[in-house]
């Protein structure tokens, strides 16, 4: 079937296999639809009819508040959904915006059919359901995350605070983070210009090093 060496690399769909995954597809009234770069996949406002699931590429969800000032909430990789968070509480309309960083193909499933249980009590729908839970569940510990990084007082202890989690998370002093300076920004909550010479500073003071998106932890303090 179509896109299903993509599914299968999800943790929705990991333990189904191409037969249950055909089935699924209809049982979810699934559709699929490539995105551009800075594309929006669905949008803050909009009605919450689907739930979207990347397969490909990337994307980060903004929200836009009632005075045009954007934030970034959490970056969006191959297997994460979003919109089942709208869709559970009973959310009219998408609190935020999905929006592609790059080319992205996306797999959009009926909210009716993903939260009500199959009168047919088949049990790929239950599986789906569960490891659907599981990733809300490290969803919340994104969240967890970064509002550890935005409880820091400083600009420069927001940053450390996520530069070192971005290190751990590879064991090693070099990694790439999936957001350029304007959104790294708007990741933190702080004043872009603000922020690049606090970057700057760190680098002259040999904590950090960076070229665009990668970045190397020399160190997590200043001596």
């Amino acid at each position: 079937m179509e896109h299903f060496k993509e599914l299968k690399a999800t943790k929705i769909f990991k333990d189904a296999d191409e037969f249950d995954c055909q089935a699924m597809m209809f049982c979810f009234k699934t559709r699929f639809k490539t995105f551009l770069k800075n594309e929006p996949i669905l949008k803050q406002g909009e009605p919450v009819d689907e739930v979207a699931i990347i397969l490909k590429g990337a994307g980060i969800v903004e929200h836009c508040d009632t005075l045009g000032n954007i934030s970034i909430v959490l970056e969006m990789k191959p297997g994460d959904i979003f919109g089942v968070e709208n869709a559970y509480t009973g959310n009219e309309f998408y609190l935020d915006s999905l929006i592609a960083t790059e080319k992205t193909l996306v797999m959009f499933m009926n909210k009716h059919r993903l939260i009500t249980p199959c009168e047919n009590k088949c049990k790929r729908h239950d599986l789906v359901i569960k490891n659907v839970m599981n990733q809300l569940a490290s969803r919340s510990l994104e969240l967890t995350n970064k509002l550890i990084h935005m409880s820091k007082k400083s600009i420069r202890d927001k940053l450390l605070s996520y530069f070192s989690h971005e290190a751990d998370k590879t064991n090693s002093q070099y990694f790439e983070i999936p957001f350029n300076k304007t959104e790294l920004a708007n990741y933190l909550s702080v004043d872009r210009s603000a922020m690049s010479t606090e970057l700057s500073k760190m680098r002259d003071e040999g904590i950090i090093d960076y070229d665009k998106k990668e970045y190397r932890l020399i160190k997590k303090k200043a001596e």
